[in-house]
């Protein structure tokens, strides 16, 4: 749960939490959230973004609170393994009315660095932390991800590293890899909604 500090006097009611979708409708909301900014906003696809990791990608999803209760999905990312123990992360966005969030009260971000409680960045750092600590847990040696280029210095903040340069869907990104000593290994305690069943998520020997 990530708060984010919006005036002085912090109430705790409004606040970010990052998440699995449990219900069919946050799953909707997610895949809808991926085709607004990378199919109508960023014009990388034409109808949708569905493809083949999908159908064992675990979804992450940012969900705003307002008094407390949930409002709207504001930012979307996934992790899946594509080999034993090689976790990719993709499809990190953030819809634009949240992207100016940049202080968000997380304790303990980094584990071991001198790390401010306020940690003043974005809802797109969280979303990132999240999802390779999870990965962390589940039993992951590397953690990568294509990123484009305006991306890449948020990344480097964030512990990552460049690996290569490439060209995806016509468009210039930069393959890399975080420094998983920077991401404790955390679970999410929850069930996602995958395929139309629950399931747990569950820690790999």
């Amino acid at each position: 749960m990530i708060y984010f500090q919006t005036k002085k006097k912090d109430t705790g009611l409004n606040f970010i939490d990052i998440n699995i979708p449990d219900n069919q409708k946050q799953l909707d909301a997610y895949y809808n959230t991926r085709k607004t900014i990378f199919c109508q906003e960023q014009g990388l696809f034409l109808d949708d973004d569905i493809d083949i990791h999908d159908a064992s990608a675990i979804p992450i999803i940012a969900i705003n609170h307002y008094l407390g209760s949930p409002d709207e999905i504001v930012g979307i990312v996934r992790i899946y393994q594509n080999k034993d123990r090689e976790w990719f992360g993709g499809r990190l966005g953030v819809i634009k009315e949240y992207r100016s969030f940049s202080k968000f009260i997380c304790p303990n971000l980094f584990k071991g660095r001198e790390v401010s409680a306020l940690y003043k960045m974005s809802i797109a750092a969280g979303l990132i932390y999240r999802a390779v600590s999870l990965a962390n847990y589940l039993g992951c040696n590397t953690f990568s991800a294509h990123v484009q280029k305006q991306n890449v210095k948020l990344f480097q903040r964030l512990q990552w590293n460049i690996i290569e340069e490439t060209i995806i869907y016509g468009v210039k990104h930069f393959l890399m890899e975080a420094d998983l000593k920077a991401y404790p290994s955390t679970p999410i305690y929850t069930k996602s909604l995958t395929n139309n069943s629950l399931i747990g998520l569950e820690k790999v020997a």
